[in-house]
């Protein structure tokens, strides 16, 4: 008598548990691409982030030097920036990035960041800077220049 109790509670934590997942893809999901409130390039199209984030297009208009941030690997931000923007996996894009060093293609890799925190921090300190954020951690003080997926 208790087995099939036992077995029917653990499945309602089951799915309770898949329900709790399933929302917090959703959420990290909705990932927007910021710069600093002092930066106004405009809305950009996901080749041009695309470009920006590869170390194809270095400066904004006016020569100001962009300083490109990421969020270390695993965290899940990344991972829609990866297939987002750069169409690649974890793995393409270290080795893109080593060998784009190598022969000189990109003056600099994007900088990695340990948290969103930070990310704030930098972005807010940077006014030259792009970086992203989940959605729910964007506020006044950053533009939008993409919305994703």
């Amino acid at each position: 008598m208790h087995k099939p109790i036992l077995l029917f509670i653990l499945i309602l934590a089951l799915v309770a548990g898949c329900v709790r997942v399933l929302n917090a893809s959703a959420a990290l999901e909705e990932v927007d691409v910021v710069v600093n409130k002092s930066n106004d390039p405009g809305p950009l199209s996901r080749e041009e982030v695309r470009k920006i984030f590869m170390g194809e297009k270095s400066s904004w208009r006016g020569g100001k030097r962009i300083t490109v941030l990421m969020l270390e690997a695993n965290q899940p931000e990344r991972a829609v920036i990866l297939r987002e923007v750069f169409k690649m996996n974890e793995s393409d894009y270290t080795k893109y990035f080593l060998q784009a060093a190598f022969t000189g293609r990109v003056q600099a890799a994007p900088r990695d960041l340990p948290s969103a925190a930070q990310m704030k921090a930098r972005l807010t300190a940077n006014p030259t800077a792009i970086g992203y954020l989940r959605k729910e951690d964007v506020d006044s003080s950053f533009n939008v220049v993409l919305r994703l997926p």
